[in-house]
């Protein structure tokens, strides 16, 4: 910029600064410094704006009365939009009405794949196709339905959601009850008649306008696109409560009012704030957002009960070949009963209950009788390398050594014992002491690691016999065994043939094992 540019700019400038300054000037030396005085002219000024508005015959400021023709106005509305207002008023599920939104802009196929997603088709599916292949199959068909939810599917489902959610809005709006304060006499949703509306103070109805206001501006909103609003509800219920045209009408009278202030004005006068203005309130909930969220949950809460179920059914079958019943029962304490409390209290719970009173109960009743009377005659009489039997062995002693361990650990949970008397006093302190909370919930973990490690140690011990017990049957069915040299003089210990009584043992096994790993994941 040469030195001519720059001072013509400075001088523009100062110009600029003396016009700001004679008008601020001549602002403040006219300006009333009575606030009161200010407010008055300010009202007045609103009154004779509002004399000059087209919508004037709404509202008498001189007697601060509301008048006929603004009830004339919301009646001519009523009248119009009372179909759909009863239609509303009579849905008995308004989350109906917002699916049949989502069915209206879900494409053809979309459709088809609810079908395979809906739980009852899963479950139907669940019974003749293996889990992991079942899961593989609903996750792609479910991601195949969520893909074709592209921005402009749901851009579209958006915009009906939202014409949907201010016609509703707007359709129930209680008109009937504002309108009785101008006429008593009048009927709901009866229009025979001429209704003789009488002006009525402002006071009584002001906060009834605020209100109408709220549901009215919101439909001149200019992204709404009414035209998909009728012609869904064209299609899915045969008519459109209110014709498109007479709406069209409907939202330009609104606009007109909302350009003119006229219930703006209106409100300044009744409540004699010159400075009030209109806060728009209105809002709407995203429609496909929580829609997806909620398939999604549904699908896989839907193959998490196939997963149980078949989790559940397998362990049945398991514990009824094991054991002779789907309910086994050896410990007293450590049991699914204790964690009521600890539920009802948002408390972590106990998570091995169940597999730690199986694993108790096959120590009982298979380690402790048939694998010992093996263990006696095999490992005991059994002529055969130590260092070959060392591990069995092993095995055999810490399953022994656990069924006492799980003992004291199922008595420490009994009202008399550690763990049981610690959380018994812990649990009322916790409605109002988190530290209490905490303990509860740190001792309960430690005993969740506790139990796991029993279930783990016993079980990979299971493996380490049964893997054993594998190649003992296997030498023994050779005609010059290499591992145990006396077979023959062992079998006269059991009463069992030695074969079919090795194999039994090893079935239950390698079933214990099996029902373990639906707890542990091994």
């Amino acid at each position: 910029m040469d030195i001519d540019s720059k001072n013509k700019s400075d001088n523009k400038a100062k110009s600029v600064e003396k016009v700001n300054f004679f008008a601020n000037l001549f602002s403040s030396l006219f300006k009333s410094s009575n606030p009161e005085a200010e407010k008055k002219r300010k009202l007045r000024n609103i009154s004779k704006a509002l004399s000059k508005s087209k919508y004037h015959a709404y509202y008498k400021p001189s007697s601060n009365e509301v008048m006929p023709p603004f009830a004339k106005l919301l009646y001519d509305i009523y009248k119009v939009i009372s179909p759909a207002q009863v239609f509303f008023k009579s849905a008995p599920n308004p989350d109906l009405l917002k699916r049949r939104l989502i069915d209206y802009s879900l494409s053809e196929h979309q459709v088809e794949l609810l079908e395979i997603l809906d739980e009852q088709k899963i479950f139907e599916l669940a019974r003749k196709t293996p889990y992991r292949q079942l899961e593989k199959n609903i996750e792609e068909q479910l991601q195949i339905f969520l893909n074709e939810f592209d921005g402009e599917r749901i851009n579209k489902a958006e915009n009906l959601n939202k014409a949907f959610t201010l016609f509703k809005d707007f359709c129930e709006f209680d008109y009937y009850v504002l309108l009785r304060k101008f006429d008593s006499s009048i009927q709901e949703f009866q229009f025979n008649g001429t209704p003789h509306f009488e002006k009525i103070a402002d006071n009584y109805v002001m906060e009834d306008i605020k209100d109408f206001i709220d549901v009215a501006y919101a439909i001149t909103d200019e992204t709404v696109v009414w035209e998909d609003l009728f012609a869904m509800f064209k299609e899915t219920q045969g008519k459109e409560f209110v014709s498109a045209g007479v709406w069209r009408k409907i939202v330009a009278k609104v606009r007109s009012i909302q350009v003119s202030q006229t219930f703006e004005m209106m409100i300044q006068l009744s409540s004699q704030d010159p400075n009030y203005q209109t806060q728009l309130k209105y809002s709407y909930n995203s429609l496909i957002e929580p829609y997806i969220e909620k398939i999604q949950n549904e699908v896989r809460q839907a193959l998490s009960k196939v997963s149980h179920q078949q989790k559940e059914d397998k362990t049945n079958s398991i514990c009824i070949q094991i054991f002779g019943t789907a309910t086994p029962n050896s410990l007293s304490s450590y049991v699914p009963g204790f964690n009521a409390v600890l539920e009802k209290k948002d408390l972590s719970r106990l998570e091995y209950t169940e597999p730690l009173n199986y694993l108790k109960t096959f120590i009982l009743e298979h380690v402790k009788r048939e694998i010992r009377e093996y263990y006696d005659v095999v490992v005991i009489r059994g002529q055969w390398d130590a260092t070959l039997s060392a591990p069995m062995s092993n095995a055999y002693q810490e399953l022994i050594k656990a069924s006492d361990d799980i003992t004291k650990f199922d008595e420490d949970f009994s009202e008399e014992g550690q763990i049981g008397m610690k959380i018994k006093t812990l649990l009322p302190k916790t409605a109002h002491d988190h530290g209490a909370e905490n303990i509860i919930n740190r001792v309960i973990y430690d005993c969740n690691e506790t139990a796991k490690d029993f279930i783990l140690s016993s079980t990979q011990n299971l493996i380490v016999i049964g893997k054993t017990l594998k190649q003992l049957i296997e030498d023994y069915s050779l005609q010059k065994p290499v591992i145990v040299a006396n077979w023959r003089e062992l079998e006269k210990y059991i009463e069992t043939p030695m074969k079919e009584f090795s194999i039994g043992i090893y079935k239950k096994i390698y079933l214990f094992v099996q029902l373990m790993q639906q707890y542990i994941g091994q």
